[in-house]
């Protein structure tokens, strides 16, 4: 059983401003953080979050700017198992960001444009945090997909650039893709 996230198809999001994706994508996220909060819904919840992800970031894109140069040295299939763990990175920080809000706790704040695409500023505000959350949306093939989200102005691009440069530096390809699995296996 799938809980109805969006039921938006590809064109709709192509017709959405990077705002109104930003804000899909925190309510399909609350939606489900909430409905399958229960410990025995985490494989449920956790699918659920990875087809947000898949739906609503530019994911491949991402997975290869956090390998930098190194990604070159890998083969097509494990690049495409690096993309597979790294969406499932990528979905449990974007819960772990947004798991102790409501969606009436999030203020969006504003939508700016540049060469490269747009940012949406939003301010969620928890029991214990107030923080700022930016998400850097860009232009793929008609429809706007968030590119990155920056933390009180940490990216979490470059962190995951800087682990995975650390870990490429000390260990190997293979080093990485056990840290992933490891990473994605805790959540």
């Amino acid at each position: 059983m799938s809980v109805a996230v969006s039921g938006h198809a590809t064109s709709l999001w192509a017709e959405q401003t990077p705002t109104e994706v930003v804000e899909r994508t925190i309510k399909d996220t609350l939606y489900i953080l909430t409905e399958l909060k229960d410990a025995s819904r985490s494989a449920q919840r956790q699918w659920e979050i990875e087809q947000v992800v898949r739906r609503a970031f530019n994911y491949e894109e991402m997975a290869e700017r956090s390998l930098g140069e190194t990604g070159i040295k890998s083969n097509v299939a494990e690049r495409r198992q690096f993309v597979r763990l790294f969406v499932q990175v990528l979905r449990d920080d974007l819960a772990d960001h947004l798991r102790d809000y409501s969606v009436a706790q999030v203020v969006y704040l504003a939508e700016g444009h540049d060469d490269d695409g747009a940012q949406v500023m939003i301010a969620p505000a928890g029991q214990e945090v107030d923080t700022r959350i930016e998400f850097q949306v860009v232009r793929r093939s008609g429809a706007w997909l968030v590119n990155d989200i920056s933390i009180d102005g940490a990216s979490i691009m470059a962190k995951y650039q800087a682990q995975f440069t650390r870990i490429l530096r000390e260990g190997s390809f293979s080093d990485l893709m056990e840290y992933l699995k490891q990473k994605a296996v805790i959540a």
